[in-house]
């Protein structure tokens, strides 16, 4: 299909991949009505990590249908969705930005922060770039080192760190990319510039952490995720500031002297009281945000896959498998 309606001319190329063996291995013209009809060379096996799916190119842009893993996929429509073209200004295209979450973490004397980018094509057609152009760009803090892309829904060479920024390059189709970013600061303190409008703009610090005022932002209830780390939470809803700043903030000193015998007094006080009625149940601890667990998820399994170094095709489709399903369960919780 190209957006609603049926491509009426192309080659579709069936693709293998397995424990042993990827490439290519057949391929087949469209018919008139959109249709393809294509036999694979056999079953597809998950016990020997088998693999089929098809692509085809229009307007030089490549689409993929889904993976077919087992025999009883064989039994639905397999459809390969694809768009006509929009090519981007040099500079690249606005493209909506949905939500954007920051995770600072401690990392010795340094502080690792991971950059979660959703983008949001709502255009109707596929965006590309100009020859030595780009798609879309957008500036990191002016201290980051040590950035790593080619995270999230983007290969490495479809996204790079270029002069203060990320800027991708490949094919941007209608709906939703994740974008994943990482780079390292020598303090949390950070100037973060947010040219535009974000819908959603988190920054979640795992504590333990110094006390820090976030300009731009509210403070929100801690949150537990599923790696059973603590985040302290700063939020906003439609952020349209030019950046969003991060400083110290001050740490609260011991109470002075000479109000720790009336401390004390009110301690005591309510012991007294305490004693006289039952104990209350203790506050519920802050629910866990469902996306922000996915999305820093989405992050390690990104992480622990790129510290291998010779992984087997057999672990390659593990995390591509784990790695779908994540990026779908982000969607679907937005």
């Amino acid at each position: 299909m190209v957006a609603d309606s049926p491509l009426t001319r192309g080659t579709v190329v069936l693709h293998h991949v397995s424990d042993v063996t990827q490439g290519e291995v057949d391929s087949t013209r469209v018919a008139r009505d959109g249709t393809f009809s294509i036999r694979l060379p056999s079953v597809p096996d998950p016990r020997r990590g088998d693999l089929y799916f098809a692509s085809l190119r229009h307007q030089g842009v490549l689409y993929f249908g889904q993976a077919v893993a087992q025999a009883v996929q064989l039994d639905s429509l397999y459809l390969i969705q694809a768009y006509d073209t929009l090519l981007a200004p040099a500079e690249g295209m606005p493209v909506a930005l949905v939500s954007r979450s920051l995770f600072v973490e401690a990392e010795g004397a340094t502080w690792r922060i991971t950059d979660v980018f959703q983008l949001q094509n709502d255009l109707g057609r596929t965006v590309v770039a100009r020859p030595d152009g780009r798609v879309w760009s957008y500036p990191l803090p002016t201290a980051a080192t040590d950035v790593v892309t080619g995270e999230g829904e983007m290969s490495s060479d479809a996204i790079a760190y270029e002069g203060g920024g990320i800027v991708a390059r490949a094919a941007l189709p209608p709906g939703e990319k994740l974008i994943v970013v990482r780079y390292t600061l020598a303090t949390p303190e950070m100037e973060i510039p947010t040219p535009g409008t974000t819908g959603i703009f988190d920054v979640l610090v795992r504590e333990p952490a110094p006390p820090l005022d976030v300009t731009g932002l509210a403070l929100g209830d801690a949150i537990e995720l599923e790696n059973g780390g603590t985040y302290r939470r700063y939020a906003g809803e439609d952020v349209a500031v030019p950046s969003v700043s991060v400083a110290l903030g001050e740490e609260s000193g011991p109470p002075p002297v000479q109000w720790i015998a009336v401390a004390l007094a009110l301690v005591l006080a309510a012991g007294g009281l305490v004693a006289l009625r039952r104990a209350s149940p203790r506050p519920e601890p802050a629910r866990t945000d469902p996306r922000q667990a996915l999305l820093l998820e989405l992050a390690r399994l990104d992480e622990d896959f790129e510290r291998k170094r010779s992984p087997s095709a057999a672990a390659r489709q593990e995390y591509q498998t784990q790695r779908a399903e994540l990026i779908r369960r982000v969607k679907s919780s937005s």
